[in-house]
């Protein structure tokens, strides 16, 4: 039977599904962009099921979430990192579930109220802070490593971003494989779109230059990168692009800045800036430099591709997954590898554009609608969990796909179709 014959047959009450918000009032990096398109698109094809997002003030009005099966429940929530926001998470939010009988609880940006008892979905995106411990304070460590595998271990099901993820939280959280669901991530739709002729002065002002995006914390690897484009501009004096690095500093890199004094004219250094912004400077760029040494997913190399620039990236974690044979891949740790690939992308057209092609080829195996259908997927197994009756959540068993509500279904083919067309067209 064909997944909509199925899903047109099976006839279920709607799901209440409640969403842990947090997310929507903290500073915008990977984790929480991605969790904003998952719920965006969800609620965008979704209309048999009651969402209810519980957040901050003044998420209301937003017009992603208006939809007649959508309520946003709002609190007094802090704009960016609060200790009040984890208390509001850990003790408000599991009474607001509670109060307004959620059927399951979905917390998409890796932390959830420990205390739950209901059903529950928690996105855990990696475990660097257990492979990799040295890169992050004495504090983070000990309240994560207390967290996170209790959360893992008492929630209904945990959904990770990739393989790499996957066999991390079997082996350090000890659980079942059917416990720990695989959705990969996607890139932005508005990635796909081409920019504008009017150029951001700035940009235009830096000419030819390579491009980083990310926090600038150690596991980013931003010492081999700075080191390699020294290298690059010693060795290659014909080669005279900027380096450009976008994203937060971390407290443990704080001296970044100090050692780049050499070239302080030539490695810039923007902060945070706002989306439009951003998809400007990928797409402006001669390449992306990517060393991170560990990911969970890692966006940043898939936004690259959908706004057609070229990629250097790791062999490591999970950058293989995502980037396929789409991307330059080095040893993130050799210098002199990530030195002759940038090099290499800089002087050969025809690599450039053999893996600018590939790039938006590979772009096509993630979009956001079908996260959405996965997700989508793990929420009716979840609520399908202990309503073996006639009159429980769902009447079938069968292979996940089979649970995705059919007009739900109908919206995401098109709207799939529709995306790849996007992707097309821009090639």
């Amino acid at each position: 039977m064909r997944p909509a014959d199925a899903a047109k047959k099976y006839r279920r009450s709607p799901v209440r599904i409640g969403i842990n918000g947090r997310f929507l009032v903290a500073k915008r990096t990977g984790v929480q962009r991605a969790a904003f398109n998952l719920i965006r698109t969800l609620v965008e094809i979704d209309r048999e099921n009651e969402y209810l997002i519980f957040t901050g003030r003044g998420q209301a009005g937003r017009p992603e979430w208006n939809y007649p099966n959508v309520r946003v429940i709002e609190s007094d929530l802090r704009e960016g990192e609060s200790f009040l926001n984890h208390v509001w998470e850990q003790f408000w939010l599991p009474v607001l579930a509670r109060g307004y009988r959620v059927d399951l609880l979905h917390s998409p940006a890796n932390v959830a109220p420990l205390f739950y008892r209901g059903k529950s979905v928690v996105h855990i995106h990696d475990l660097c802070f257990v492979v990799n411990p040295q890169w992050y304070s004495f504090t983070f460590r000990t309240v994560y490593n207390f967290i996170i595998p209790r959360l893992a271990r008492r929630a209904s099901r945990v959904i990770t971003c990739s393989n790499n993820s996957k066999n991390d939280l079997l082996h350090f959280c000890n659980l079942p494989a059917d416990k720990v669901s695989l959705v990969y991530w996607a890139v932005d739709d508005t990635f796909l779109q081409r920019t504008s002729g009017e150029t951001k002065v700035d940009i235009a002002e830096l000419g030819d230059f390579i491009l980083y995006v990310g926090s600038l914390e150690p596991r980013k690897n931003i010492n081999t990168l700075i080191a390699s484009y020294v290298q690059l501009r010693r060795d290659n004096p014909g080669l005279k692009p900027k380096l450009v690095l976008i994203g937060g500093e971390s407290p443990l890199f704080a001296d970044v800045r100090l050692r780049v004094k050499d070239y302080a004219g030539d490695i810039v250094f923007k902060g945070f800036i706002d989306d439009e912004t951003l998809r400007a400077y990928y797409s402006k760029a001669a390449l992306v430099a990517y060393p991170s040494l560990y990911e969970g997913f890692g966006l940043p190399p898939l936004e690259a591709m959908a706004s057609g620039t070229p990629v250097v990236t790791s062999d490591g974690s999970s950058l293989p997954e995502v980037v396929g044979d789409a991307a330059f891949m080095v040893d993130p740790r050799s210098t002199e590898q990530l030195t002759g690939a940038m090099v290499r992308l800089l002087t050969d057209q025809g690599l450039r554009k053999k893996l600018i092609d590939s790039g938006r080829r590979q772009v096509e195996r993630f979009n956001w609608y079908r996260v959405a259908r996965n997700t989508l997927a793990v929420y009716y197994e979840v609520a399908r969990e202990g309503d073996s009756s006639e009159g429980g959540k769902l009447k079938a068993s069968g292979s996940a796909h089979h649970f995705v509500p059919f007009d739900a279904w109908k919206r995401l083919v098109a709207l799939e179709e529709r995306h790849l067309n996007a992707i097309r067209a821009h090639s």
